[in-house]
């Protein structure tokens, strides 16, 4: 998910049914993440107000997410640098034990040996790279962001969690009939925005080629009903691969009222 400058990001938390917290973000992509302290805004809404332990969980999530984000991004800057003089470290052990000693050791032996003393330098300026203060100061600030967001209760979450809830509720096999007779739902035009926003996190969720093979299935129904074949066809793939059903649904319908608003 690409970000432009000055743009608002929403977290969406949604309790499932029995009880677990759903959180809906970005911030898998890191360049998102390290982003954060760049953006206009960046809240969270609900719809049954979360307990204090699951955002606490969330926020160390995302701050092992940052560390990660951020050992990523100056390995990427320093890779050149350090290439260059880890070979040049190689090189100097490699001649200072060929031609350096009156006593040279065998061939392999001084190339086991200048490898390992360049494994050791690389790793020696990765942990170096890792405690720059550019590094740091990065970290700093996008956990200054995180420890910043603020969650409200908000109808639309609501009304998700509701949909969401009710899918829970009943069998996969009656889930599956509900996907193959699109439901008639309508977001109130105000919460568009949010839809839109949430639709772009559960696209990704649901990018998987499962997931796309079993849309492949239920658009085929649509155009040419064959409902006994495709019920079957979408019961055993779901049961092979455990699929997120109900979740599934609640974007399906997410992204029918998205595209009837544009």
């Amino acid at each position: 998910m690409k970000q432009s400058d000055r743009a608002k990001i929403t977290i969406f938390h949604l309790y499932r049914k029995d009880g677990r917290a759903l959180f809906l973000h970005p911030f898998d992509d890191p360049q998102v993440l390290l982003s954060l302290e760049q953006l206009e805004e960046v809240s969270g809404k609900y719809g049954q107000e979360p307990r204090i332990e699951n955002l606490t969980l969330f926020r160390d999530d995302l701050y092992r997410s940052v560390d990660a984000a951020v050992r990523s991004w100056i390995q990427d800057r320093r890779f050149v640098p350090n290439l260059f003089m880890s070979a040049g470290v190689f090189l100097a052990v490699y001649f200072i034990l060929s031609f350096g000693l009156r006593d040279p050791v065998p061939m392999v032996d001084e190339l086991l040996i200048a490898v390992g003393a360049t494994a050791g330098f690389y790793w020696y300026r990765i942990r170096k790279d890792r405690l720059r203060p550019q590094a740091m100061n990065m970290k700093e600030q996008v956990k200054k962001v995180i420890d910043h967001i603020q969650f409200r209760e908000d109808s639309f979450v609501r009304e998700v969690e509701g949909l969401l809830h009710r899918f829970e509720s009943i069998s996969q096999e009656r889930l599956l009939e509900s996907m193959m007779v699109p439901e008639e739902t309508s977001f109130d035009p105000g919460d568009l925005e949010d839809a839109r926003q949430l639709l772009s996190y559960l696209e990704k969720r649901f990018s998987a080629k499962v997931y796309r093979r079993q849309e492949r299935l239920i658009d085929q129904y649509h155009t040419m009903p064959e409902t006994g074949r495709n019920l079957s066809s979408l019961l055993s793939l779901s049961e092979v691969n455990k699929l997120d059903l109900s979740l599934f649904l609640t974007y399906r319908i997410i992204k029918k009222e998205c595209r009837e608003t544009v």
